[in-house]
């Protein structure tokens, strides 16, 4: 188990505890067993490296987002209470 470890951390990757929300944690296992993943590591490591390496979905996530205004807030909330 040491020298696993030992070779994770020698090739960059590093350990974080996250708590998952219902609905993403029933995304993941689907991506899992659609997949035949060993474990919900290796499903979130491969959507973010899919992420990563696809340019469409690279600039859906990880382009710059206009910061909301307050004016901005008001319209989108009053639109959410019409629907």
């Amino acid at each position: 188990m040491r020298r696993r470890k030992q070779r994770e951390h020698a090739a960059g990757y590093r350990r974080s505890t996250v708590a998952l929300s219902p609905v993403s944690l029933d995304v993941i296992e689907r991506i899992q067993a659609n997949f035949s993943l060993p474990s919900r590591e290796a499903a979130i490591n491969a959507v973010l490296e899919l992420i990563n390496s696809d340019m469409f979905l690279w600039h859906e996530f990880m382009s710059p987002r206009p910061a909301a205004t307050p004016a901005t807030d008001d319209v989108e909330h009053d639109l959410e209470q019409k629907s």
